[in-house]
């Protein structure tokens, strides 16, 4: 993690931070993935199970979200939602 910074607390906060990360900033990125990876990694722990496959997890759904957010100007939903959705598609492929 990184240095203890006030996170957005809210659904808009959040899409901006996204909004702001598309656009190469890397700060922004890592305040979203401060004020989201907890709840990413509870949805991941609760899927899988097992704290070091749901860590494991974690860190490819964050990439993933990184690439895909490069050159867009919003996620393609609320950006909790769409991480949640990725984080279930990720658990889903890795119990087959």
């Amino acid at each position: 993690m990184t240095d203890a910074r006030p996170v957005p607390a809210d659904e808009a906060d959040l899409d901006a931070l996204l909004v702001r990360a598309a656009t190469g900033d890397c700060d922004a990125f890592v305040a979203f993935y401060d004020a989201t990876s907890p709840r990413i990694y509870a949805i991941l722990l609760r899927a899988t199970g097992q704290p070091t496959v749901a860590e494991e997890l974690l860190e490819g759904i964050y990439v993933e979200a990184w690439e895909r957010m490069r050159g867009r100007n919003a996620p393609p939903c609320p950006g909790l939602e769409w991480m949640s959705v990725i984080a279930h598609r990720h658990a889903s492929a890795r119990r087959r």
